[in-house]
């Protein structure tokens, strides 16, 4: 499937050229799909697309400049390279200097990048990119022996970096993720390749080496080489050692970001001193880095909650953070607490280490006799209102059993709670019952109630009337209202609402689903409702999506930003389709819509309107026969109702257009028991028109309808008058008439 987007949205992204003194432009492509031969990716698409957004928040090329391509085709790159060559060349007089970035992640071998069943040689790809008419060319390439681009036509490593602040260079950089004889390498952990993780965690501040909150040229990848190769040592297919050839003349070095450009700005102390490890608070990997005290560090990082674990040679840290907006949050020790460390038994005399055995001595801990100072062991608890009989000792209690009347709260059960009121517990490996509310913070089991349930970290399933909560969830919720889950990877059950932020898995409502990332499918008697979706979407009625990489199927409507996929419905609507839109409306940024009007041969008149996709459109409308239009004419007009596909080819000013539809036709000849006609549905009907386009919005065609008749569905053509019929059987008859008109173009 061929992806396309060009993406020329906005216009904020000026300010941040100006900010470099010169207009940049880039081409960023992803390709999962390297052919046969190849196992398919699955982050290339989202490293190119990480690419962009991170250069156009700081990186100076806003997205009038940018050409993103996934899975795209050699013709669609030759195109995309020639479109941004005509930009530079427009926007020439008004700028003083122009930089173009070209990024490619996917799949390539020694000679060529490979993109699907294609390939496009290295040779032709350097030529293609040296004609791009910019001052400077920055080309990344992150695939497998993606080195050999740097060696084609003679190309020699030479002294990469100049050294001072000025920005006024010219020539070109190639920097390639692999050597010539090295496999480029992805990773689930990181949900990305290891190099673009690397190069996109060092352009966000982390290779900043200088502390001047900009990361050039020769910051980056030295950051970007020490954190691949570290990362690739120990893995199956070996280390990766990214390459380079750059030859920049001038009198600086190239700043490739600007963190000060961010709208939210972590800073990190110069008292941190570690490994330091940052994540989304549903634990997403942002950022790893190897923090050394003594001078600050900054990052440019999205708005949202964070997590960060600090990592030295005496003890691990943890802490959570915010970022707003506008303002920069410091990070230092302060922010971080120590975490206790995790016992290992070692298995035999070889010093292997297991967490299985940690988990073993926690489960084991309440009836092995080895509880710590602070917890202790109860057969039974007890509480009326709150833990009457435990709660003098002063200690956390481990219990199998938990009863209480109105309120119970322990720190660990080992079996059952039970309560008509509020159940709380910090570790439950079993069962929490409520009527009207249960909260654990580590939940294996079940949680019941007719009220709420709340849970931090889930491995089970829950069970309310009303309202389930859980952060990170593995397993089933089931509600009689509302879900909510933020990391999630199991299935939703409601009888009203789903809500889930990220998760893997699937959502089934009554009426309603929400899920901000999601992987799997949603189902909804109603409406679903999706931002970043990867599967299926399907709803009696409604369907909204963001990004949709994957189906949409809807009784009535589809509503998507970005398709990467299919759309099936009644109506659908998207932003950019790169697929399929199957519906009687079809509407997209880049289709078409237009109304059309014609008369045929057989005197039938035919009111339609196209939408869609070029290559994929839909067709509704009328056709109305009798001979209205003529002076002479006293017979019954009937109106029968138009539906179906087409394509179009076009070139230049001419179009040719295929569609098959059907005819829902008002049938006279049959009648019901109240005398109302009979509808009849007829077997789809052929339609070839030429068309020709004298002005933006006209369209002037000529066309050839084929319109079956099968047996009795013949006698409907009695009504008709039929200029010309080919009769190949007594059951079998085709009647072609020939048709003009014209088209209004909306779109």
């Amino acid at each position: 499937m061929v992806l396309f987007a060009v993406t020329c949205l906005f216009v904020c992204g000026a300010q941040e050229a100006e900010s470099f003194g010169v207009d940049r432009y880039a081409i960023y492509i992803g390709s999962n799909n390297g052919g046969r031969e190849h196992q398919q990716l699955m982050y290339a698409g989202s490293d190119a697309i990480a690419f962009q957004k991170t250069m156009k928040e700081i990186g100076g090329v806003p997205q009038t400049n940018a050409i993103l391509l996934l899975d795209p085709t050699k013709d669609d790159l030759d195109q995309a390279i020639e479109a941004i060559s005509d930009l530079i060349r427009r926007k020439r007089e008004t700028s003083k200097r122009s930089e173009f970035l070209f990024y490619y992640s996917g799949h390539s071998d020694e000679n060529a990048l490979l993109l699907g069943n294609a390939t496009y040689d290295y040779s032709g790809l350097k030529t293609a990119i040296s004609n791009v008419p910019s001052d400077v060319h920055v080309v990344i390439l992150d695939s497998c022996y993606s080195g050999n681009f740097i060696r084609t036509k003679g190309g020699q490593k030479k002294k990469p970096f100049l050294l001072d602040d000025s920005t006024v260079v010219k020539g070109h950089a190639y920097l390639s993720s692999s050597s010539s004889q090295e496999s480029s390498q992805e990773s689930d952990e990181i949900e990305s390749s290891f190099f673009t993780n690397a190069m996109l965690t060092g352009l966000r501040g982390a290779a900043d080496s200088s502390g001047d909150k900009k990361v050039t040229l020769n910051e980056l990848y030295s950051y970007a080489f020490n954190e691949t190769l570290s990362k690739t040592e120990n893995t199956s297919a070996g280390p990766q050692h990214p390459n380079y050839n750059i030859t920049l003349v001038g009198s600086g070095d190239l700043v490739l970001s600007d963190i000060s450009n961010s709208d939210c700005v972590l800073s990190l102390s110069r008292d941190l001193n570690g490994r330091l490890i940052i994540r989304t608070k549903n634990g997403k990997l942002i950022s790893e880095i190897n923090k050394f005290g003594g001078k600050a560090l900054f990052l440019a990082l999205e708005e949202g909650d964070y997590n960060a674990t600090l990592i030295t040679d005496t003890m691990t840290m943890q802490g959570n953070f915010s970022l707003t907006s506008g303002k920069v949050y410091q990070l230092g020790p302060g922010n971080l607490h120590p975490v206790s460390g995790t016992f290992n038994r070692l298995r035999g005399g070889d010093g292997t280490q297991t967490s299985e055995d940690d988990e073993d001595d926690d489960d084991d801990e309440w009836d092995s006799g080895t509880l710590s100072e602070d917890t202790m062991f109860f057969p039974i608890e007890f509480s009326f209102v709150i833990n009457e009989i435990t709660r003098g000792f002063h200690k956390k209690i481990i219990t199998p059993l938990s009863i209480s009347i109105l309120h119970s709260k322990v720190y660990r059960v080992n079996g059952v709670m039970v309560t008509l009121g509020i159940n709380e517990a910090d570790i439950i490996n079993g069962v929490q019952t409520a009527l009207v509310a249960n909260t654990a913070h580590d939940l294996h089991g079940v949680q019941a109630t007719c009220g709420l349930n709340s849970a931090h970290d889930f491995n089970g399933a829950q069970a309310a009337l009303a309202i389930n909560k859980a952060d990170n969830f593995k397993g089933i919720q089931a509600a009689g209202i509302f879900n909510k889950a933020d990391n999630f990877k199991g299935a939703q059950v409601a009888g009203i609402f789903n809500r889930g932020k990220e998760y893997l898995g699937i959502q089934g409502a009554g009426i309603f689903n929400v899920a901000n990332d999601f992987t799997g499918g949603q189902f909804a008697g109603i409406f679903n409702s999706a931002k970043n979706t990867s599967g299926i979407q399907w709803a009696g009625f409604v369907n909204k999506a963001d990004n949709v990489s994957g189906s949409q199927l809807a009784g009535f409507v589809n509503v998507a930003k970005d398709v990467h996929g299919v759309q099936i419905g009644l109506v659908n609507v998207a932003k950019d389709v790169h697929g399929f839109q199957f519906g009687l409306v079809n509407i997209c940024d880049d289709g078409i819509i237009e109304i059309g009007t014609s008369f045929s041969s057989n005197r039938n008149f035919r009111l339609t309107m196209n939408s869609g996709k070029r290559y994929l459109y839909g067709m509704i409308g009328g056709l109305f026969s009798g001979n209205f239009l003529f002076d002479n004419y006293d017979g019954e007009t009937r109106a029968h109702l138009i539906y179906g596909l087409g394509t179009r080819f076009q070139a230049g000013v001419f179009n040719f257009d295929l569609q098959a539809y059907r005819t829902v036709y008002n049938d006279s000849h049959h009648e019901d028991s109240y005398g109302i006609n009979f509808c009849k549905i007829f077997i789809p009907q052929i339609r070839m028109e030429t068309g020709f386009k004298p002005a933006k919005n006209i369209n002037f065609f000529i066309g050839l309808n084929l319109i079956w008749g099968f047996g009795e569905s013949n006698d409907v053509y009695d009504d008709f008058e039929k200029n010309l019929k080919i009769k190949f059987d007594d059951d079998f008859t085709v009647y072609p008439e020939i048709e003009i008109g014209v088209k209004y173009i909306i779109k």
